[in-house]
C-alpha cells in the first residue's frame, strides 16, 4: 500500500502568498471619468428619403390592418363570399381615408411650425415644440405630403391594388384560421355527426361567427389600448 505524504509548502511559499494578498488589498481602485454626454458623437439627422420610405411603409401597414379588419367582419358574418374586386375597390377606399389622414398631420405639421418659430428655450415635452424644432417639423410636413401623393398614384394602378387585397385577405385568414382553431380546441369536444348534428350546423356556426367577433373586438381594444400609451409613429 502506497502512503501518501501529506503537502508541506514551505515558509517561503506562504510569505510570497501573504505578500500578494497585501498588495491586493492596498490598491486603489480606479475611478472611472463621469459620463459626458457632449463626447458623443453626433446624430446623423434623417434624410428626407429615409423618413419617406418609413412612412410609407407604416402607411401601407396601417391600410391593410383596415382591409383586413373589414374582410375577417364580413366573413364572420357570412353576407357573401369573399370577392377579389370588390376587396380591390375597398383597398383603393382604405388608400382614400389614408390620404386624407396624411394631408391632416402636414397641415398639422405646418401649424406647429410656424407656432414654433415664435417660441424660444427648451421643450417642457415632446409635443411643446420650439424654434429648435422648425427643421423637423418641416421634414414631417415634405414627409406627410409626399406619402400622402404616392398614395394617390397608387389608388389607380389596378395591379397594386389587387396585390394590397391579396395580400390582406391572406393576413386575415392567418388570424381567423389561428382563432377558429385555438377555439376549436379548448372548447369542442369530439362528437359524432348525425343527422341532429348537420341540421344544427347553420346554429352552431352563427355562435362561433358571434364568439370570434367578441374575441377579436377583445383583442382589437387590447392593441388600441397599448398604441395609446406607445405612440411608436408620433403622428405619421
Amino acid at each position: 500500500m502506497v502512503v501518501q505524504r501529506p503537502i508541506r509548502r514551505s515558509v517561503q511559499a506562504f510569505e510570497s502568498e501573504a505578500s500578494g494578498m497585501a498588495w491586493w488589498g492596498r490598491r486603489k481602485r480606479r475611478r472611472f471619468t463621469p459620463f459626458d454626454r457632449s463626447a458623443l458623437p453626433e446624430a446623423e439627422p434623417l434624410t428626407f428619403e429615409e423618413t419617406f420610405n418609413e412612412g410609407l411603409l407604416v402607411a401601407e401597414a396601417a391600410g391593410r390592418m383596415a382591409l383586413k379588419n373589414r374582410i375577417i367582419v364580413r366573413a364572420l358574418r357570412g353576407d357573401e363570399p369573399f370577392d377579389a374586386e370588390r376587396a380591390s375597390a375597398e383597398a383603393r377606399e382604405v388608400l382614400r381615408e389614408l390620404i386624407h389622414e396624411f394631408d391632416q398631420v402636414a397641415e398639422w405639421a405646418e401649424t406647429e411650425r410656424e407656432s414654433a418659430a415664435r417660441r424660444e428655450g427648451r421643450s417642457a415635452h415632446q409635443h411643446d415644440y420650439h424654434r429648435a424644432d422648425s427643421w423637423n417639423l418641416r421634414l414631417r410636413e415634405r414627409v406627410n405630403e409626399a406619402v400622402a401623393q404616392r398614395l394617390g398614384e397608387l389608388r389607380n394602378d389596378s395591379e397594386y391594388l389587387a396585390a394590397f387585397a391579396e395580400r390582406a385577405r391572406q393576413e386575415a385568414w392567418g388570424e381567423l384560421s389561428e382563432a377558429i382553431e385555438q377555439r376549436l380546441a379548448r372548447d369542442w369536444p369530439d362528437v359524432e355527426i348525425d343527422e341532429a348534428y348537420i341540421a344544427e350546423r347553420e346554429d352552431r356556426m352563427a355562435g362561433v361567427a358571434f364568439d370570434l367577433l367578441k374575441d377579436l373586438d377583445e383583442v382589437r381594444q387590447r392593441r388600441e389600448e397599448r398604441d395609446a400609451l406607445d405612440d411608436a409613429f408620433g403622428g405619421w
